[in-house]
């Protein structure tokens, strides 16, 4: 599972015309060459992330920053299906690909869910439009959810992609608490998330796209490797209608403002084993022009496959900043960073996998 951005930054609207996707979704050989061509898939599914909005909403929770309404929550979903880009966009490269590498290929895709954040004290932002309040308990924030996951199944049925396969949603903000506070939220369950992850879990359960039931899916930071590590085990123990699917833990080792050493990346790993979670292969452009941040890239390929005895029947989620998969694949000098993930991939997508 591969996470591409497709929201807003400070150089404007990222998009994924259908040609910046081939590295993702193929493995090439003779790479740089006239002779270069696809000879297997890489990445069988795809992550849609929208973190920022394009007037600057961030669609996580961060006292920092102003949380998303109605009308980030809508652009969010508008530019996911904008013709030629992003989703039309992978349609149009799974298709190209399958006929150059003459099977069939099928790309799972998984949408982000905007963050409900709790300071919401109006959702929608038209005159007649559902006055959810977010700020002191979750049935506003739980309608709002759920509009979107409808809003978008609706969207998705009426493209009839021939090529792409829904799995799901995924649930945003990295970590189970809120913003609430004791002072205005005395109930201390309301000041985590956990029981809206399990509604918002049950919900998608109850549906299905092609007859297939939808799944929920969610990566936290590396905390939830470590100290926080029960909170992952009882989501993934809940029962089946509340658990999350597909859980994968971020060690955070790849980026330097962590100061994570080896030794720890072994232990978030072997803390994801304990519970049967999976774990995020981390990295960004950085290993474009530092060549320990490309040990570090390979270092996670290694540690994984090592320390976690049930790698290969649990999901492997991968960040690469904005399109560090895309350097890997087209660098020379970064063609062992390419190769090695082909590997580790090649080698996972012959095991058992969990969910639907």
């Amino acid at each position: 599972m591969v996470l591409l951005y497709y929201g807003f930054d400070a150089n404007g609207p990222r998009d994924w015309p259908a040609d910046r996707l081939r590295h993702y979704l193929a493995y090439h050989v003779d790479r740089g060459t006239e002779k270069e061509r696809p000879v297997d898939t890489l990445f069988d599914t795809v992550l849609w992330m929208y973190r920022t909005s394009s007037r600057g909403r961030l669609f996580e929770t961060s006292a920092r920053h102003e949380p998303t309404s109605e009308t980030d929550w809508r652009e969010c979903m508008d530019r996911l299906f904008a013709p030629n880009l992003q989703l039309n966009a992978l349609e149009t490269a799974a298709a190209s690909l399958e006929r150059e590498i003459g099977r069939p290929v099928r790309v799972n895709v998984v949408l982000t869910l905007p963050y409900p954040d709790v300071r919401i004290a109006n959702w929608s932002d038209a005159p007649d439009g559902p006055k959810w309040d977010f700020r002191r308990d979750d049935e506003g924030r739980r309608q709002a959810v759920q509009w979107y996951i409808r809003e978008a199944l609706q969207r998705w049925e009426a493209a009839r992609f021939g090529h792409l396969r829904t799995l799901g949603f995924y649930w945003f903000n990295e970590g189970h608490a809120n913003l609430r506070t004791a002072e205005d939220v005395p109930d201390e369950s309301l000041r985590t998330d956990v029981a809206l992850i399990q509604d918002t879990a049950r919900f998608v359960h109850s549906l299905k796209v092609d007859g297939r039931p939808l799944t929920l899916t969610w990566i936290p930071y590396s905390p939830y490797g470590q100290d926080r590590l029960p909170v992952v085990r009882d989501l993934m123990t809940a029962p089946a209608q509340a658990r999350v699917d597909y859980l994968m833990i971020q060690p955070n080792y790849f980026f330097a403002r962590w100061k994570k050493q080896r030794e720890d990346l072994v232990k978030i790993v072997r803390g994801a084993a304990s519970v049967g979670a999976g774990v995020e292969l981390e990295c960004d452009e950085a290993l474009v022009k530092d060549e320990a941040m490309r040990q570090r890239w390979l270092e996670y390929l290694e540690v994984v496959s090592t320390e976690h005895p049930g790698w290969r029947q649990t999901p492997v989620s991968c960040y690469q900043g904005l399109r560090a998969v895309h350097e890997m694949a087209t660098r020379p000098e970064l063609a062992p960073c390419y190769d090695a993930l082909y590997e580790f991939l090649e080698t996972h997508r012959d095991g058992p996998k969990p969910g639907p």
